[in-house]
């Protein structure tokens, strides 16, 4: 053996390719990083072997994605397996290394499906879709002891959305809050149907938890008709292109990303939030959003499990994951004995003054909470 197999479904066109592109370069950064100090040193080798990165562009496809992460496993022989950006894609590469008793590193998909399916060769890095809207709404009751209602927007065909939903529904019921669903058909553009029953309602605070597409599509529209609330929060509100594509009316708009170059961290391993970020400008000439950072997180999570290990071998790898607890500059990675994720936690930022800043938890925060959010002139 001279080289390390990584193989990766990845998005690179299609419905997820926003994301999928800058999970593909954090992940690609890692790559690079590892290659450029000569590889990994992997101990029962007595060796430091570099990474060959194989990828395939997904196109946002089930079928696809299934195809190539089969073909990953059997014809490429990867020795590590890393599944694709989007709750259904990675649901799906997910049941294709169940099949074959690879392990799969998730990073990119936040269904709740996984684990509920008790999958046994998942080891997941981030915080499950039930969550997402857990902090948002902690926030906003937080700010407004009064505050009544909420406008959930879902879409019915995305299981990644519905997941997001459900918690948000239970989650704001037992904070005191009446929940409205309007739940739609992901694709759908012309949103004009649902914003006479939005206006009347009179939602204390509007979420926003479709694909990047759906999010877009609704909260321009809402912009469009004049119709706001006290907060809103859109799980696209999160990456630079609401902000590139709304401008000064994205201002006030709430979302809970997975991570935040603001976290104050001292990780175990590797690089800190800052140094993380200066190493992605410096490479690709933006900043990074959460998926970004996410993709460059999980190579560093295998990285200490090989430390860990002293072994590329597949299942010494998986045993070392299932239940392992160290930080990373993207936060805290906790699995439970079936490699869940319970440790990372998730924070609440709010474009304020054309930048994003961290609102939640109180621990980290940047700054207060605009509530509530101020209408454009």
């Amino acid at each position: 053996m001279n080289k390390i197999k990584l193989g990766l479904p990845i998005s690179l066109t299609g419905n997820y390719s926003i994301q999928g592109k800058e999970s593909f370069e954090g992940v690609k950064l890692w790559v690079r990083e590892i290659n450029a100090q000569g590889g990994i040193f992997i101990k029962d080798l007595d060796a430091r072997l570099p990474v060959e990165f194989i990828y395939s562009d997904d196109e946002s496809s089930v079928d696809r994605c299934r195809a190539i992460t089969e073909k990953l496993i059997l014809e490429d022989e990867v020795d590590l397996l890393l599944g694709p950006y989007s709750s259904s894609l990675a649901l799906a590469a997910s049941e294709v290394a169940e099949e074959h008793n690879k392990t799969l590193w998730n990073h990119g998909g936040a269904t709740d499906e996984i684990e509920e399916r008790n999958f046994k060769n998942v080891i997941s890095s981030i915080t499950p879709a039930s969550q997402y809207a857990a902090g948002i709404i902690e926030v906003v009751r937080k700010e407004d002891p009064n505050a009544r209602r909420i406008a959930a927007f879902s879409a019915v065909n995305s299981g990644f959305s519905t997941r997001v939903a459900n918690g948000a529904k239970l989650y704001g019921e037992e904070r005191g809050f009446d929940v409205k669903e309007f739940k739609f058909i992901s694709g759908t553009k012309d949103f004009s149907g649902f914003l006479d029953t939005l206006r009347d309602y009179e939602a204390d605070l509007i979420l926003g938890m479709g694909r990047a597409e759906d999010d877009l599509a609704l909260a321009g529209q809402m912009m469009a008709e004049g119709i706001y609330s006290k907060a809103a929060g859109f799980i696209v509100a999160s990456i630079k292109l609401f902000k590139d594509q709304f401008g000064d009316a994205s201002e006030g708009f709430l979302s809970s990303p997975q991570w935040e170059k603001g976290i104050q961290i001292s990780p175990d391993i590797g690089p800190t939030p800052e140094e993380f970020f200066s190493k992605f400008v410096s490479v690709y000439s933006k900043a990074p959003d959460f998926v970004a950072a996410q993709g460059y997180n999980v190579g560093i999570i295998i990285e200490k499990c090989i430390q860990e290990a002293g072994t590329l071998d597949d299942l010494a790898l998986r045993e070392v994951a299932k239940g392992a607890q160290f930080r990373t500059f993207y936060g805290d990675f906790k699995t439970d004995s079936n490699g869940n994720q319970i440790g990372h936690k998730m924070v609440v930022v709010q474009w304020q003054k054309g930048e994003k800043v961290i609102v939640y938890p109180d621990s980290i925060a940047q700054a207060k909470i605009v509530y509530p959010m101020k209408r454009p002139r």
